[in-house]
C-alpha cells in the first residue's frame, strides 16, 4: 500500500511541477526571450516526470530501509535537495545550447539563469503536495 500512496504522490507532484514549469517558461517566453529549441514543452515535461518519479523510488527504498518515517524522510529531503543542488553546478559546467533563433542566440547568457530555478521545481512540487499524503501511509 505505502508503494502505491509514493507513487500517487510522485505523479501528483510531476503534474504540479511540470505546470509550475511550464507557467515559468511561458511568462520567461513573453518577457524576455524564447528558449524553447533548448527547454521546449515536451522536454521541461518529461524530465519533470522522470525526476520525480526517480524520487518516488528512491524515496520508497529509503523507507524501506530506515523503518522511522521522520528520520526517513528527512534523509530523503536532504537528498532531493543536495541533488537539486548538484544540478545547478552541473547546468553551470556544460556547454551552452546552440539556437538558431537569433534572439535566444544573443541573449545565450540569460539561458542558464533560465534554467536553474526550474531545477527546484521538482523538490517543490513534491515537498508541496506532501500533506496530502501524511495520513494516507503507514
Amino acid at each position: 500500500m505505502m508503494f502505491k500512496q509514493t507513487l500517487i504522490h510522485g505523479i501528483v507532484s510531476a503534474i504540479l511541477a511540470s505546470i509550475a514549469c511550464l507557467i515559468y517558461t511561458g511568462f520567461y517566453f513573453s518577457v524576455l526571450v524564447d528558449f524553447s529549441e533548448a527547454a521546449g514543452t515536451l522536454h521541461v515535461i518529461s524530465t519533470c516526470f522522470m525526476v520525480v518519479l526517480a524520487a518516488s523510488f528512491i524515496h520508497f527504498g529509503i523507507r524501506k530501509v530506515i523503518n522511522n518515517e521522520n528520520i526517513a524522510d528527512t534523509v530523503f529531503g536532504l537528498l532531493f535537495a543536495a541533488c537539486s543542488l548538484g544540478s545547478v553546478f552541473y547546468i553551470l559546467k556544460s556547454n551552452d545550447p546552440v539556437f538558431k533563433n537569433e534572439d535566444a542566440a544573443l541573449m545565450i547568457d540569460y539561458y542558464k539563469g533560465f534554467v536553474m530555478p526550474m531545477l527546484f521545481f521538482p523538490a517543490l512540487a513534491w515537498f508541496s503536495v506532501k500533506p496530502l499524503f501524511l495520513n494516507k501511509r503507514s
